[in-house]
């Protein structure tokens, strides 16, 4: 029996260790490999167990007949005839619509015919002989099953129906008709077929282990294959998108250069004809159709501008020319730029530099300018009432301090997780997508920040106003990390510095009021703070320790609040002071520091907020 008819045989034990054990005898192709090896044995052999028969038989002329010696003849021809049929009947069915154990089975009936002629032979030609032609038989029927062991172990019950016709018919006649030289022969016939038996397990387990080895690297080298054929054909296919993509951004780009460059024509010419019309004696109302032209024409020739820069950036054909600037001298230039607008609009642009800006960061300043201006340009065109601030800070940027640029604008704001990730959604398609299309400033700002190595985002409420903002670090190729939605991490002055402001706690008030209520809020702490000020300098004055302690307390919490560390650090010294002395002089000029340090801070806070100057 094969062993894919029988896997108990397979899995019959060959030491721990044995490759076989772990081998899936159960797969089907195991078996169809063991029955092709078997069916792969050559037709060389025919020819030598024909010559084999005939010289065996010459030992035995003198006590068997020629009868007798075709006999086993004739089985041998008819068991290698049956083997060729079988084998040509194999090799044609290519369908394979007989089952492999089935063709085993029948490879292992024509052992049972091709070992018995040797069987027989045995039968006809042992008995009678004389010791030395019984021991030629034996050592040839041995060589034999020896190689029907080696060739056959693939498929034990083909070699178990040859070796056991052709050796047990002579062993017996051997046993009982020979002397007792034959007998014991034909005894350690019967130890060694037990041996190769048990040797046949063996190698029939190893074999398993070999074809399943085979089968497994077969599988590896044509996955292989199949992975590289695909990759190269996906290689092939992206390098054909990618040309295809290459030119329709070529020729958009192109068409686009094109369309701009004729209409920047007809728009010069309509606003040079809305001015001179202006110029006419004109009344108010023709002379507000007149301006109306021209800011159409004007707003017309700047969309046409942000067209032609995001075309040059989709085709990465903007060149960056880093040097060292300033940037403060940027965001004054972007205000210029930008302050006819806001005069027009009725609203004020003003710019603050916090303390511990940069004076100086290596970038391209043109296109540091060009981003600000189209946050200045979309926060003035989004802003009804109030204004627009430009504000510089300092950011920690890995072991430098870079620079935290941030337009907040009066307006509308919106809600703050759309803020969020307004700017994450300008190369994110998905749920958010309509987000993308929102606003041309901010894509042409992003685009032009990334490009330069910083990162960009907004913050904002409904009612709050917005505030959208970009990092850059000191040098362009030193990139910012990013937070994943963390604010920058803003240097942060301590008060034993001679720092007024902590700018991390201002930024935290900002963004959760909004621009709109910050002022306001900071407005009611500083006179808040004030209030405690002066009971704290009225109970120095009165020498009322236990209030002097708990006024000190509430200005450290209050100041601490808003911001203004120096302010809480002095009264936080304060606090200290009143565990060691009651000294009235001591505690005195501490409260004098206090109202230094007081007024220090809320001018840093003006200078970042003007809206507290009234």
């Amino acid at each position: 029996m094969s062993s894919s008819a029988e896997p108990s045989r397979t899995n019959e034990p060959a030491g721990d260790d044995s490759p076989a054990a772990s081998t899936p005898v159960s797969d089907p192709r195991i078996a169809d490999e063991q029955v092709r090896r078997l069916f792969d044995l050559g037709k060389s052999g025919s020819i030598i167990i024909f010559i084999a028969l005939v010289v065996v038989w010459l030992p035995f002329y003198g006590t068997s007949s020629i009868a007798e010696l075709m006999i086993p003849f004739g089985l041998l021809v008819a068991s290698q005839s049956a083997f060729n049929l079988l084998r040509s009947q194999y090799h044609s069915n290519e369908k394979r619509e007989v089952s492999s154990k089935q063709w085993g089975d029948r490879y292992s009936l024509i052992c049972l015919l091709s070992g018995g002629a040797w069987g027989i032979a045995g039968v006809l030609w042992l008995p009678g002989a004389p010791f030395t032609s019984q021991a030629v038989f034996g050592v040839v029927v041995a060589g034999l099953c020896l190689n029907t062991v080696i060739s056959r172990h693939v498929y034990p019950s083909a070699m178990l129906a040859y070796t056991a016709t052709a050796a047990l018919p002579g062993m017996i006649a051997l046993l009982v008709g020979a002397g007792w030289e034959g007998q014991l022969m034909a005894t350690l016939s019967s130890l060694m077929w037990i041996a190769l038996y048990s040797a046949t397990k063996k190698l029939h387990l190893t074999s398993i282990s070999a074809i399943a080895l085979q089968l497994q690297n077969d599988e590896l080298v044509n996955g292989l294959a199949e992975a590289k054929a695909e990759a190269e054909k996906k290689a092939k296919d992206a390098e054909a998108a990618y040309a295809v993509a290459r030119k329709a951004a070529r020729s958009r780009q192109d068409f686009l250069s094109m369309v701009t460059h004729e209409i920047r024509s007809p728009l010069a010419s309509l606003s040079g004809l809305a001015h001179m019309l202006d110029a006419t004696d004109l009344d108010e109302k023709q002379r507000g159709y007149a301006r109306g032209v021209e800011e159409s024409s004007r707003l017309l020739n700047r969309l046409v501008d942000d067209l032609s820069d995001l075309t040059e950036m989709e085709a990465l054909s903007i060149k960056l020319r880093p040097t060292d600037m300033s940037p403060m001298e940027i965001a004054q230039a972007a205000i210029h730029v930008t302050r006819h607008d806001a005069s027009s609009r009725k609203l004020s642009i003003e710019v603050d530099e916090l303390p511990g800006t940069p004076k100086a960061i290596h970038n391209d300043p043109d296109r540091v300018k060009q981003a600000l201006v189209n946050l200045i340009v979309r926060a003035l065109r989004t802003t009804e009432v109030g204004g627009v601030i430009v504000r510089l800070s300092p950011v920690d940027i890995n072991d430098g301090v870079g620079v935290r640029f941030s337009v907040t604008d009066t307006g509308a704001g919106m809600p703050s997780e759309d803020a969020a990730r307004l700017f994450s959604s300008l190369d994110n398609e998905g749920e958010h997508a309509p987000l993308k299309r929102r606003d041309v400033n901010l894509t042409i700002c992003d685009r032009l920040v990334r490009l330069m190595g910083g990162r960009a985002g907004a913050d904002s409420m409904v009612g709050g106003g917005f505030t959208a903002w970009f990092v850059l670090a000191p040098d362009i190729n030193q990139r910012p990390k990013q937070n994943h939605g963390q604010k920058e991490n803003q240097s942060k002055p301590a008060s034993n510095n001679g720092q007024m402001l902590d700018f991390d706690r201002i930024y935290e008030l900002e963004q959760d009021l909004g621009t709109a209520r910050i002022a306001d809020h900071l407005g009611e702490a500083i006179h808040a703070i004030a209030d405690l000020q002066k009971a704290l300098s009225e109970a120095v004055r009165r020498g009322d320790h236990r209030t002097l302690r708990s006024m000190a307390e509430s200005l450290a919490i209050e100041a601490n609040a808003i911001g203004l560390i120096g302010l809480s650090g002095s009264a936080s010294h304060l606090l200290d002071d009143l565990q060691e002395t009651t000294r009235e002089q001591v505690l005195s000029e501490r409260v004098r520091q206090l109202e230094r340090k007081f007024k220090s801070g809320a001018n840093a806070l003006t200078r970042a907020y003007p809206a507290l100057a009234g």
